[in-house]
């Protein structure tokens, strides 16, 4: 759900800087980690990993990561106002993560303990003989590259299935979110996990690149599909954990309820400056119902406080490159129906920006647009509006609005995305269980987020001591 246009980029003189988006003044500089640093701690992880796994047992695994949440449940208001600073986002909106992120607890540790090894033996598939088990074991070390717009929910729906299962990690935050990204760090070994078994590196893209071919056994990386493909290229051969973008398409029908899509598309669109990979970034209406619904999400956009509900966008780069982007759509023949202005003052603070247009091979539409932008587009039927919506490279999620749910679920159906809510938007499942894209968003998986930190091993055992009759 994050989002990381690159493995980091470093601010100023080497040096990783933390500001604040709201007031646009620095926080706190680091020096980042050196090519032995990263050497060192990989070689530590993948040491203590091994020890640790064989050291512990399913239980202890599962009381850790209940003491985990438990400290963290404590702690919530002091790492609030660390990613607050460090991000601008609304603090009750880091909340809520935080909070979403906890509650899939229960739920991995259940799995968890319920994951034995499988017996496959009895299938009729196996000889009278064999003895067949099916292991599930830790990956070794995760290499997690972190992002800074879900510092805490991205960080924790990968170290809760992560250390259940046994893995080490080590995680470099986000360069825009460090101060955050240390603060988890500090809260998981509170809860008893060795500082070399979930160890933290600082940096950006240099760092992320060494990470990426590195010692690690795994990756784990939410970010720009460029991004991921430059991981997979120089990864090798190993597990790939990879959330890359989407740019999610809205289809409200024509028997949609109009202040339901608007309220629900707005809050899609500009909740956390729209720097969400899974927010509502273009819009098709019928076009019944198309004045209706772009006079009721104008009325809504400008009633909407920038400072507390929308928040700034994370650096000034960010604010005008988005503003590149309305720009470009408006001189290219779309209608600016509300917004489209860099807000004076201090901060990095963009207006919530609404544009009709008609052409989805504007940049605002055909990319992914990391701002409080809602192009909105009308067509005649839901077929057209299917068409246009599966004719992307991203596959990560989709809004369907009608008042005939078994017409949202036809209209799902049809739909290229990992993930689609109906009447809904912006919803995971707890702990972020399931949450895949399809084409490019992300490596395609049908396993549990669980099972995506470990691998199989099978073991085959005959208790006959007859020789074989194909043998030689």
């Amino acid at each position: 759900m994050g989002h990381n246009h690159n493995y980091g980029v470093n601010l100023s003189d080497n040096m990783i800087c933390s500001l604040n988006p709201r007031t646009g003044q620095m926080i706190r500089k680091f020096h980042p980690s050196s090519s032995s640093d990263i050497r060192e701690v990989f070689k530590n992880a993948n040491r203590i990993q091994k020890n640790w796994f064989s050291d512990t047992t399913k239980e202890d695994r599962a009381n850790l990561i209940r003491e985990l949440g438990q400290i963290c449940h404590r702690n919530i208001n002091d790492a609030v106002e660390i990613m607050h600073s460090e991000t601008g986002i609304p603090r009750g909106a880091l909340a809520a993560a935080c909070k979403s992120a906890l509650s899939g607890i229960d739920h991995y540790i259940s799995e968890y303990l319920a994951s034995d090894d499988r017996d496959y033996s009895s299938t009729q598939t196996t000889r009278l003989n064999d003895d067949i088990i099916i292991q599930f074991r830790p990956h070794g070390t995760v290499a997690h590259i972190g992002v800074w717009n879900f510092p805490f929910w991205q960080t924790l729906i990968t170290a809760i299935p992560a250390l259940l299962s046994g893995n080490a990690v080590v995680y470099k935050p986000s360069e825009l979110s460090t101060m955050s990204g240390l603060k988890i760090a500090e809260l998981i070994h509170e809860a008893g996990y060795p500082k070399e078994l979930y160890a933290p590196l600082i940096g950006g893209a240099e760092v992320g690149k060494e990470m990426v071919r590195s010692s690690c056994d795994a990756i784990a990386f939410t970010g720009s599909i460029d991004t991921g493909r430059e991981i997979v290229r120089n990864a090798g051969i190993k597990p790939l954990i990879l959330e890359l973008s989407g740019n999610d398409a809205a289809i409200v029908c024509e028997d949609a309820d109009i202040s339901q899509a608007a309220s629900g598309i707005a809050y899609g669109s500009f909740s956390r400056g729209g720097q969400i990979c899974i927010r509502v970034k273009r819009v098709y209406v019928h076009e019944s119902v198309a004045n209706e619904f772009i006079e009721e999400l104008k009325n809504i956009a400008s009633n909407l406080s920038v400072e507390e509900d929308i928040g700034p966008l994370i650096r000034e780069e960010a604010r005008q490159n988005v503003h590149r982007v309305v720009s470009d759509a408006l001189r290219k023949g779309s209608e600016l129906i509300y917004g489209g202005n860099l807000i004076k003052g201090p901060g990095f603070f963009y207006e919530p920006t609404v544009l009709k247009y008609h052409d989805d091979s504007l940049e605002v539409v055909r990319k992914e647009t990391f701002g409080p932008v809602c192009p909105v587009r009308e067509v005649r039927s839901e077929e057209e509006a299917i068409t246009l919506a599966n004719n992307s490279q991203y596959g990560l999620g989709a809004t369907i609005w009608t008042r005939n749910i078994d017409r949202g679920h036809m209209l799902a159906e049809q739909m290229e995305v990992g993930n689609i809510w109906i009447n809904d938007c912006i919803r995971t499942l707890p702990g972020g269980e399931y949450f895949q894209g399809w084409k490019q968003s992300s490596i395609p998986s049908s396993m549990s987020r669980l099972q995506m930190f470990m691998k199989k091993r099978t073991v085959v055992s005959n208790r006959s001591s007859e020789l074989k009759k194909h043998w030689f």
